[in-house]
């Protein structure tokens, strides 16, 4: 399973009353020992004695599905585990995640979700005269999904109007194949639901391919690069997330501009946690936008299981005490996945900083 198939939406509808779910991001060679000064915090700071009784049956039902599959060769491991809520899973993952461990009301899926933001699959075209290769990159890694040949040849020094024949030959030749290509390229869209495509290689073959795309698929290229396809495929995939990056590091300002101008204008934006929450609770919010860098709680409460986008002594609904602080952004995402709403993580932007650090662009 890949990262991008880990369902968000189905963890974040599973739901406990109180600290009721242990969550474990580790690196998959070294295992839960990573962890170990984490699980003696959660037992000095739990007072609760069922909660307590809880988290170490849930510890020992993630140990067991532990010995029962190796996961030594995975670069990272999410692995969810309640024995109140009667669940226990892992999911390797091939990218590097933070080591943690959590005990919450429900999966902790902030790491999840920052990685799927971030690393979304997207279409790298290596292509040349000879042949263009098709691959999807997803975490890192490419993967060959398609290759149309070319087999244009080499311009010739041949003067007179044999030349000039050979060389109308040779554009109708680039131009059924910037076709072909585009065709496939269409067709991959539609069925991968993608949004960013990166160009490597030939100058004369990306023009030849980017004549031929039609307008709503031009718009997805993001980068071209002159490359000599004969280097190493990390390479290759290495320079397309550069301009991969580029591009998302832009979309971020321009999102933020969207929630600005709509906070100045008609009120669809939405600024600061609290009133990004209390949005996301009811569906109100399009697309949040949240600093990568972020660190500040919200308030559950045990007793109408309500949340708050603010840390508080008693609950603001039912005015219980019986309270308790969540991570504030997990909170958040997981009302954004149960509405259908996206949540895109930025560097720090200094208006939005000043905000609050967190913002969002309305249905309504």
């Amino acid at each position: 399973m890949t990262l991008q198939q880990i369902d968000l939406r189905e963890l974040s509808e599973i739901r406990g009353n109180g600290r009721d779910v242990l969550t474990a991001y580790f690196r998959g060679a070294d295992g839960l020992s990573q962890l170990s000064h984490r699980e003696k915090q959660i037992r000095d700071l739990v007072d609760d004695a069922l909660e307590l009784e809880n988290f170490e049956a849930s510890l020992s039902n993630l140990r067991s599905l532990l010995e029962d599959n190796d996961v030594s060769d995975a670069v990272g491991v999410c692995a969810i585990s309640s024995a109140v809520l009667d669940i226990c899973r892992m999911y390797p993952i091939a990218m590097e995640v933070p080591n943690r461990l959590t005990f919450g009301p429900a999966p902790f899926i902030r790491p999840l979700a920052e990685l799927q933001d971030e690393y979304e699959t997207f279409l790298l075209l290596a292509c040349d005269n000879d042949r263009t290769r098709i691959f999807t990159v997803t975490n890192e890694a490419a993967e060959a999904e398609s290759a149309i040949k070319g087999g244009i040849k080499n311009h010739v020094r041949k003067g007179g109007w044999s030349q000039q024949r050979y060389e109308r030959r040779r554009d109708n030749q680039l131009e059924h194949y910037g076709d072909e290509v585009a065709g496939e390229l269409e067709s991959l869209i539609r069925e991968l639901d993608i949004r960013r495509i990166v160009l490597a290689g030939s100058e004369e073959t990306m023009q030849a391919i980017e004549s031929q795309l039609p307008e709503r698929i031009g718009e997805l290229v993001v980068g071209r690069e002159a490359f000599d396809l004969d280097r190493p495929e990390d390479e290759l995939v290495e320079v397309a997330y550069e301009d991969y990056f580029a591009q998302e590091r832009r979309d971020e300002k321009d999102l933020w501009k969207r929630i600005q101008g709509a906070a100045l204008s008609d009120g669809r934006g939405c600024l600061g946690p609290k009133e990004t929450l209390a949005a996301a609770k009811i569906g109100r919010v399009e697309t949040a936008i949240a600093s990568r860098d972020l660190r500040t709680q919200a308030t559950k409460c045990r007793q109408c299981e309500d949340v708050t986008g603010e840390s508080v002594d008693k609950c603001p609904g039912c005015g219980s005490g019986d309270v308790f602080d969540v991570d504030y952004i997990d909170t958040l995402a997981r009302h954004l996945e149960l509405t259908s709403a996206a949540l895109d993580f930025v560097d720090p932007i200094e208006p939005l900083s000043k905000a609050g650090h967190v913002a969002a662009l309305l249905r309504y």
